[in-house]
């Protein structure tokens, strides 16, 4: 089952503690921190590459999304 995040804090504290590879990490992030200019996610997307990890894209699902997670390509 996903775990769908509360705040941004909360999903800076998962990433943060995430052990193994990025592919393995499904974030699921509520439509309601999907704010009009995209603040929230560029925190979180800061905070992934900043542990050397790329977007690999997302599923909507009702309410939230599932965003993943490759290796740099470097």
């Amino acid at each position: 089952m996903t775990t769908i995040v509360k705040s941004v804090e909360e999903a800076l504290r998962l990433v943060d503690a995430f052990q193994g590879k990025p592919e393995d990490l499904e974030l699921a992030v509520p439509d309601s921190l999907m704010d009009p200019i995209g603040m929230n996610m560029a925190i979180i997307g800061d905070r992934i590459l900043s542990r050397g990890w790329w977007p690999d894209g997302f599923v909507q699902k009702t309410g939230f999304r599932i965003y993943r997670y490759k290796a740099n390509p470097d």
